[in-house]
């Protein structure tokens, strides 16, 4: 059924205008170029009119057939001849019965459908509650905790949480970059994206030479040596008895300075005594040229030894000067450290040698400093290592932005690795389930499809137009229509309307006579098909613009009686009419086709909704009742001059009907004398344009009457109206009508 219609900026329905409170029967009650056709029409073609809308219930819609101008014009002006209606024949009672047979299994197929179809749109919104929520935790757990960190990574995705997470599922399909740590995705992020990145130089290691040059010194034997005298010498034995090797060496310079000239001799520097001749002698003996060169030798290597610590330490000092260099920064404490230790051990290693030159005839070990040095030089390599793949970075800016865009994607992907897995076995399963209920779904429409063939087939059998035109002739002559009938034509799948003699009587009924017949005609159509092919048991909403007008009064009863046989089926579900739409001008075919019998309980029905269309100041607009608002025509007509903002033509419409249903049958008017006791010109052609419909009828032309009110001389209008009947000395009518009391002006 149609559950909503609205109506926008189409003929005189300018503003928006919504009818929400449709039911399964609906009157529309308004004044000829009120908006009724327009109605009719939005309803019978809605895509034709883009700024109008019908809403069908769960998005199902109904074939419509629509009775207004267009269907007369189509169906009977234009063709020569009328289209056959198809409906059931006679012997058909076997086909009905396996039809009938059919359309249960039809209906059980379309239940499970229907349940199918239920299933699915939950699948659909389970699959889209999956999405949506894998979207929110992709965002959440990635971009909002990440987005700081990595800005640049995010760019094409900063509004769009869709495109972002399906770029996620895509590089954990694809990606094949080596997994790595935040830390360092970050330093290689910063480097890339916030550093301006240069040249920096790698460190100079602590040179081959000195190195070398440690090594010989710690595989110098003299430091292990012990430089004592001559052997042969007879103060050797003594000496090494008391191992003052040393202390003899001393002795000797002193001794050696210490001559007394008087006495011709050397003294000893210790005893203050004279010593023999050739003590000296032998003194030199024992501190030979062996001894000499040997004590030379340790002299040399103390002074190459302070002077490569000089060379050291002056290498550590450029070094620790290095500016601009983040990777040696990094590093620097360490560096410090091991050139602290390095530098104390090269210091207590020359007191070492030292100590060996105050006393030759002892040995020395000193601290080897080699694998200080090796494990300086790898602190070194290591930075400089850091510093090539700057420079390298550097040199190939592009390419190692891509591979660490791709790292970074990589470490995303593993980081929500486990909600991945979840979403992605979640979503398989769901949409394997939507696969298959489409498939149960598709063979149900399968079914359904090979039913209605079966039953169209069926139908074919069972169908006929002559039915049809039984029907029509019979009911033509039931009320009193003579001289014609319809005749179907020789292929039997269409009418001709023919005289007795068998002319064609189309182009010579009258007014009345051809709305008789094309009302029964639509009245059939509704109930049958225009093509064998179709299904007469379609459900179907019907749409009746203004079936009959003021001349059809001779059958008004007649089709009140067909069309509340229509609305009895419609309420007691019966048939395939499940909506209808009523609209009409006539205040007495209202009147009778919402006619609700004293016996019946149901005054107000829930399945019956009753609609007033007015139109004021060429603008239309719909108004919903419950019950029937109207009551009585002359109650109508009171209505409409009782209302402040009605159409001008309405207004007079209105007081000339009015003015004729009354004095006619109440009063006995006597024109001229009732028009001598207007003095006023205006006021006379006022009122003569009003007691004029008396005589010449509500449809007619008034070729002697010119005289329309503007909607400025309304007032006066609205006065020689009330001067009408107080001066036939009805007041009291007009002031019933008109809801005043006797006193009221």
């Amino acid at each position: 059924m149609i559950k909503r219609i609205l109506l926008k900026d189409i003929a005189t329905y300018k503003e928006q205008v919504e009818i929400n409170n449709l039911r399964k029967i609906n009157f529309f009650y308004g004044s000829n170029g009120s908006g009724k056709t327009v109605l009719s029409k939005v309803i019978a073609n809605p895509d034709n009119y883009p700024t109008c809308e019908v809403k069908w219930g769960n998005n199902s819609k109904l074939k419509t057939v629509v009775f207004n101008e267009d269907f007369v014009r189509n169906y009977f002006y234009e063709p020569e001849e009328l289209d056959g209606i198809y409906t059931i024949g006679e012997g058909a009672r076997d086909i009905e019965e396996k039809i009938e047979e059919r359309n249960k299994e039809k209906t059980q197929i379309e239940n499970e459908k229907k349940s199918l179809d239920i299933t699915f749109g939950q699948k659909k919104e389970d699959l889209k509650k999956v999405d949506d929520d894998f979207r929110e935790l992709c965002w959440d757990k990635i971009y909002q905790k990440y987005q700081n960190n990595f800005d640049e990574i995010f760019v094409g995705y900063k509004n769009s949480k869709q495109n972002f997470a399906e770029r996620l599922l895509k590089e954990f399909s694809e990606n094949t970059s080596q997994l790595q740590t935040k830390d360092y995705l970050t330093q290689r992020y910063d480097l890339l994206y916030k550093e301006e990145l240069k040249i920096i130089n790698e460190l100079n290691l602590i040179s081959n030479d000195i190195i070398t040059q440690f090594k010989e010194f710690e595989s110098n034997k003299i430091l292990s040596t012990k430089i004592i005298g001559k052997k042969d010498v007879d103060i050797t034995s003594m000496i090494e008895k008391l191992h003052n090797h040393d202390w003899v060496r001393q002795g000797k310079q002193y001794y050696e300075q210490n001559y007394d000239e008087e006495n011709k001799s050397y003294i000893c520097p210790f005893c203050q005594q004279a010593t023999p001749d050739d003590f000296k002698k032998k003194l030199e003996e024992y501190f030979d040229e062996t001894y000499e060169n040997q004590i030379q030798e340790l002299i040399n290597l103390i002074e190459k030894y302070k002077k490569l610590q000089k060379e050291l330490t002056k290498y550590f000092d450029d070094l620790l000067l290095t500016e601009g260099n983040k990777y040696f920064e990094s590093k620097k404490e360490d560096i410090k450290n091991q050139i602290e230790l390095i530098k104390k051990t090269v210091e207590n290693n020359v007191i070492l040698i030292e100590e060996k030159k105050e006393k030759p005839s002892e040995d020395v070990k000193i601290q080897s400093i080699l694998e200080l040095l090796n494990k300086f030089n790898d602190l070194i390599v290591g930075v400089n290592n850091e510093i090539k793949n700057h420079n390298e970075i550097f040199n190939n800016q592009k390419n190692e932005k891509k591979k660490l865009n791709s790292e970074i994607w990589k470490y995303f992907c593993d980081e929500i690795k486990p909600e991945i897995e979840k979403y992605k076995k979640e979503k398989t399963d769901i949409e394997k389930a939507i696969v298959n209920i489409k498939e149960q779904i598709e063979k149900k429409d399968g079914e359904i499809k090979d039913i209605e063939v079966e039953i169209s087939k069926l139908e074919k059998q069972r169908k006929s137009v002559k039915p049809t035109v039984d029907s029509i002739n019979m009911l033509l002559d039931r009320f009193g229509f003579k001289g014609f009938i319809l005749a179907t034509t020789d292929d039997e799948k269409h009418y001709r309307v023919i005289r007795e003699d068998g002319k064609s009587a189309k182009e010579n009924l009258s007014e009345g006579e051809r709305n008789f017949i094309v009302f029964l005609y639509f009245y059939h159509l509704i109930q049958g098909a225009l093509n064998p092919d179709e299904n007469i048991t379609e459900s179907k909403i019907v749409v009746f613009d203004d079936p009959v007008s003021s001349l059809d009064s001779d059958v008004l009863f007649i089709e009140v009686t067909l069309i509340k046989d229509i609305l009895r089926k419609i309420r007691n579900n019966e048939g395939n009419i499940k909506q209808i739409f009523i609209l009409t001008h006539n205040a007495y075919f209202f009147k009778e086709i919402t006619f609700i019998s004293s016996r019946d309980t149901k005054n107000v029905r829930t399945d019956t909704g009753y609609h007033i269309i007015r139109k004021v100041n060429n603008e239309s607009n719909i108004k919903f009742y419950e019950t029937n608002p109207i009551k009585t025509t002359y109650q109508l007509l009171w209505e409409v001059v009782k209302n402040e903002n009605a159409d001008c033509i309405c207004l007079q419409n209105s007081m000339r009907r009015i003015i004729e249903f009354y004095f006619n049958t109440l009063a006995n008017l006597n024109e001229e004398d009732l028009l001598n006791k207007f003095i006023d010109p205006n006021e006379q052609k006022v009122c003569r344009s009003l007691i004029s419909w008396i005589n010449v009828g509500s449809h007619d032309v008034f070729s002697s009457i010119d005289y329309s009110p503007t909607s400025e001389e309304i007032g006066n209008f609205k006065n020689v109206f009330k001067n009408i009947f107080s001066k036939t000395g009805h007041s009291a009518h007009y002031n019933m009508m008109m809801g005043y009391n006797d006193n009221q002006e």
